[in-house]
């Protein structure tokens, strides 16, 4: 009796640190708006590259810069590459700013969509987190420049905003209040 006893509290022990580790995981990877920025900062520096289309529009490469220097001090050279530089996405985290479209690791993370602009609408952009293998891809993008500037100001303006979920929907203009939306 005795026996059977204990053998309940192990197996009972190894469930419970079983459920344990597996939510520990989980929060590890912070796959979830609610911790940024600290998915991509480690002790007050950024621990990323951030992604901007070669061929995007210059409001995405402010976008990136905004970005970058809200995260810490002054970033270092190297930290912003374009999509033509980076032969593997998945070696570290990363933050892509620009649809499909105009980046290519944006066009990568989403599957290749068949048609570049066909999860985006005008006035409106993402912020979407992606487990990137062992690493975590944010993609800030919007249907034209304007709407990805609307997203990366959120991010740059981060405290400002109850942020969560793995997806968020940005909505307005740039010279306007910002609507965000949860995307479930």
């Amino acid at each position: 009796m005795v026996i059977r006893k204990g053998i309940k509290n192990i197996i009972f022990f190894c469930i419970a640190a079983l459920v344990i580790l597996t939510a520990s995981a989980l929060a590890i990877k912070n796959l979830d708006l609610e911790y940024y920025p600290k998915q991509f900062v480690s002790e007050g520096l950024l621990n990323s590259i951030i992604i901007v289309g070669e061929n995007a529009k210059t409001g995405d490469m402010i976008g990136a810069i905004d970005i970058a220097t809200s995260l810490g001090p002054p970033f270092e050279l190297g930290l912003i590459v374009l999509d033509t530089e980076i032969n593997n996405i998945k070696e570290q985290n990363i933050i892509i700013v620009g649809g499909p479209c105009v980046n290519i690791a944006a066009a990568e993370i989403m599957g290749y969509p068949a048609k570049c602009d066909q999860d985006f609408e005008p006035g409106k952009a993402k912020i979407k987190l992606f487990d990137n293998r062992n690493n975590v891809a944010l993609l800030v993008a919007g249907y034209a420049v304007d709407d990805t500037t609307m997203a990366c100001r959120v991010l740059v303006n981060y405290d400002d905003y109850e942020l969560a979920g793995n997806e968020i929907e940005v909505a307005g203009t740039v010279l306007d209040d910002f609507i965000i939306k949860r995307v479930e």
